[in-house]
């Protein structure tokens, strides 16, 4: 009796030091969903706020989303990593990395995606009583290259031709004030050897005149007297 007494001390100790744990510790995720190309790697990590060593607790990441019993895609306890407890779909491709357990950091890295690694991730620590769930996405390459190509789209040829026809133009309305500036100082200079040629003319009809008459105003005064 004394001995079952005691089993039941050590186990209501125990419980309320998880529930104390629990209840000042707590595992915290990403909110927004990962993306991940077919074929690379990503890392699913999580952590516990505040920190605390993690090394010496039980660890699970499970495929929440897939309803069944064998869906554990990595298992970590007694301070090493139990593969033996793996979907064969990750055997092998899974590490969890212990230094970051240390600082209160799970993370799990997964290698060669497939598109069937898509889905929910949910960490649990037992012994906290707490988990967090991630959601993956992994996308086709090609899939993927899309969307960059989309985001980092040029401008379309249709707006190049319109900056370019807007820049004729304005090379066009230029060129077309250039040339009425021209006309007109054509046409001034024109006007102004007009009129160099017209007193010019007059110069040449007086010397004429002075040729015929040299006496000067003597004819006119005889023709005054006739």
């Amino acid at each position: 009796m004394k001995m079952k007494l005691k089993e039941r001390m050590c186990f209501l100790v125990v419980s309320l030091f998880a529930e104390v744990v629990s209840a000042t510790h707590q595992i915290t995720c990403p909110t927004e969903p990962i993306q991940a190309e077919e074929g690379g790697d990503v890392s699913l990590q999580c952590r516990l706020d505040p920190s605390v060593d993690l090394r010496k607790e039980t660890l699970d990441f499970t495929r929440a989303d897939l309803n069944r019993e064998d869906d554990v895609v990595h298992s970590y306890s007694d301070e090493k990593d139990r593969t033996y407890r793996q979907m064969d779909q990750y055997r092998g491709r899974t590490t969890l990395i212990h230094e970051d357990l240390i600082r209160g950091i799970i993370s799990l890295n997964i290698s060669s995606l497939t598109l069937t690694d898509s889905g929910l991730y949910t960490c649990y620590v037992p012994g906290l009583a707490d988990s967090a769930t991630i959601t993956l996405t992994v996308v086709r390459k090609d899939q993927d290259n899309r969307t960059n190509t989309t985001t980092i789209e040029p401008e379309k040829p249709g707006a190049e031709k319109m900056d370019v026809g807007a820049i004729v133009g304005g090379v066009h309305g230029a060129l077309i004030g250039l040339g009425l500036i021209l006309i007109g100082v054509l046409v001034k200079l024109g006007i102004i050897k007009n009129r160099c040629g017209t007193d010019q003319q007059v110069a040449a009809d007086r010397s004429q005149t002075e040729e015929l008459n040299p006496a000067g105003n003597g004819l006119i005064n005889v023709v005054s007297e006739v």
